[in-house]
Formats: structure tokens, sequence, C-alpha cells
């Protein structure tokens, strides 16, 4: 199919639904969750989080929603430019997405994050992309998916 910007946002806008956006952010968050308990193991610390704080926690997953300035908000800042919310300044642009490419992809010892090829697929994934180079970049995704 042949694209153009409006048709591809509109399309993104069906599939970019609160529960497909939400359903992203408890997939992040269990990846993250499982990670914070295995460098707790890690530096021999496990019990290191308190009641309250593991009680939050559980409260993040449940609702996707954690306030301040995090990962959630990243997510969301992104999925909202798929669905062809206009860039707010692309330094914001670059935060959010360092953010996720650092939370979820960087190895303590590693300088840069190693990305596998199966995140471009993923909503996150396509939303980074579209960020990153623009919704002209997913076309060949976008027809997959039609």
């Amino acid at each position: 199919m042949a694209w153009t910007r409006e048709e591809a946002f509109d399309f993104l806008k069906t599939v970019y639904t609160d529960d497909v956006m939400q359903d992203e952010k408890r997939r992040v968050f269990k990846m993250l969750n499982r990670q914070l308990y295995e460098r707790l193991d890690d530096l021999a610390i496990n019990q290191a989080l308190s009641e309250r704080s593991e009680k939050q926690l559980r409260l993040f997953k449940e609702f996707t929603f954690m306030p301040g300035d995090n990962i959630f908000q990243s997510m969301r800042y992104l999925f909202l430019m798929a669905r062809g919310e206009k860039e707010r300044d692309r330094r914001t642009t670059e935060e959010h997405l360092n953010r996720i490419y650092q939370s979820l992809f960087q190895a303590a010892a590693m300088k840069n994050p190693v990305i596998p090829d199966s995140f471009w697929e993923t909503p996150l994934g396509i939303a980074c992309t579209i960020a990153e180079k623009g919704v002209e970049a997913v076309y060949p995704i976008l027809d997959e998916m039609t």
C-alpha cells in the first residue's frame, strides 16, 4: 500500500489503543522489575526494598502509572508521537529515547545499549523508530500489519 503520513498516523491511532499501550507498559515493567531484583541479588541485598516499596511496585504494575519523570512517561511520550502528536522538541524526544534504550538494553559494564532486532517489531520499538526516523520508516511494518 502507498501510505501517506496522514493515513499512517490514522492507522497507528487504531493500533496504539490505550489497552495496547498499557500492555506494553506492563511488559516493560516486568522486565525492569525482574532486572531490579537480579541486580539486588548480585549485590547481596535482595531484601533491600521495604514492604512499602514493594507495595508501590505492585500498584505501578497494575495501573501502569508511576508518578514523576520516569520510563512510563517516556513510553507515553513516544506512543503519543506514534499516534501523530507533534514532537515537542528534538532534545526531549532524544532524552526519552535514551531513557528507554539505556533502561532496557544497557548492561552495567557497557557504554552503549545493545538493542536486539526483535525489539523493533514491538509496539514500543515501532514507536521509537517513528520518533527517531519518522513515520515513513515504518511503512513496511504497517503493510504487514494490514
